[in-house]
């Protein structure tokens, strides 16, 4: 055998080699890497507390049912952004995922706040997340979250306000001239009654109960009043004074949601489905844990049905002029509160 016939069977023979090593290591299973790693930055404002236990939870399932390879990172105290920027910095990307409310960002995600009008919600936890969830299954809903290239990514609604304040709230005149924080639709009931709202973030409420910028405040019962501690800046606690509650969901960027494989996306969708349950488990602990707190320091005030039913006698004017505002803005404000009140029927039964 001549030496060109040599190289040449040598030279085949290393081809082929090389075709078979390519094969073997293309249908080899990977080794896992730190490039297989997809890692969320999560925008919270406030500390750890009743609703935000559960998503730290949801996070570490998450990352354990991925092996690893889907990490969320909780981000608290608004160290990300501000409470009333998180919807632009998840828009343009700056991080994975934030809650915000709506009435901290008003005009932002006007329809959103059909879950804020007063008397309107449920008065059970689990039912309250349950009408959050019901809001994403409208199509309108979704569309006024596309211009932030948002999407919803778990409901953890608020439960019922109450009231804590410096001056007794025990009937409907107490509310003349009071200066309360409370949310926006909630805020136009009270406002009738001569009470003087304003809208202050949750960590920024304690400095201005303490220093008599606002005599009362509203805010989840009973958990949030304590993870503020706005119980040390407060005298009378009225429970059921229950003007309705805020939306304040966490969502997710589009691209960041869309990117995921789907693997997590079903392990994600799944977890979900178990979470009104999760989180109403989560407020019940709250009201065992911080009411006896509050009954050591604080007087509890009733709040009469019939008192109550003055403040609801009013609700409807604010019903028909939040239609009103959403249609004026070219938004199907009529059909999205028929949507909402329908869907409280079929959940609460009312």
């Amino acid at each position: 055998m001549n030496h060109d016939c040599l190289r040449k069977r040598l030279w085949l023979i290393l081809v082929c080699s090389i075709f078979m090593l390519g094969l073997f290591f293309s249908y080899a299973p990977k080794a896992f890497s730190g490039s297989d790693v997809t890692k969320w930055d999560f925008s919270l404002f406030g500390r750890e507390r009743d609703i935000t236990r559960p998503l730290k939870r949801w996070a570490e399932d998450m990352k354990t049912a991925t092996n690893g390879r889907w990490q969320i990172k909780l981000h608290y105290g608004a160290v990300l952004s501000p409470p009333k920027e998180n919807l632009d910095g998840l828009k343009f990307g700056l991080f994975q995922a934030m809650q915000t409310c709506a009435a901290y960002i008003p005009g932002k995600l006007p329809l959103h706040t059909v879950h804020e009008l007063p008397f309107f919600l449920p008065f059970n936890s689990e039912q309250i997340n349950e009408m959050m969830v019901a809001l994403w299954k409208h199509p309108a809903l979704l569309k006024e979250l596309e211009k932030w290239n948002a999407v919803p990514l778990i409901p953890a609604a608020l439960p019922r306000y109450a009231l804590m304040s410096n001056k007794p709230v025990a009937c409907v005149k107490d509310l003349d001239g009071l200066r309360i924080r409370i949310a926006g639709e909630m805020a136009r009931v009270v406002a009738m009654f001569g009470a003087v709202p304003a809208m202050v973030a949750g960590g920024d409420v304690y400095e201005a109960m303490e220093r008599g910028t606002i005599d009362a405040m509203t805010a989840p019962w009973a958990f949030a009043f304590g993870a503020f501690k706005l119980n040390e800046v407060s005298k009378y606690a009225t429970p059921d004074f229950n003007p309705g509650s805020q939306c304040c969901p966490f969502f997710a960027n589009k691209d960041a949601w869309e990117s995921l494989p789907n693997e997590f996306k079903k392990i994600h969708l799944k977890w979900i489905k178990d979470s009104p349950k999760i989180w109403a488990k989560e407020y019940e602990k709250g009201n065992n844990r911080w009411i006896p707190i509050y009954k050591k320091k604080i007087e509890f005030i009733k709040f009469p049905p019939e008192e109550h039913a003055k403040l609801e006698s009013k609700a409807h004017i604010v019903y028909d002029n939040w239609v009103q505002r959403m249609e004026k803005m070219g938004l199907p404000g009529k059909e999205v509160f028929n949507y909402y009140k329908a869907k409280r029927k079929e959940i609460a039964g009312y």
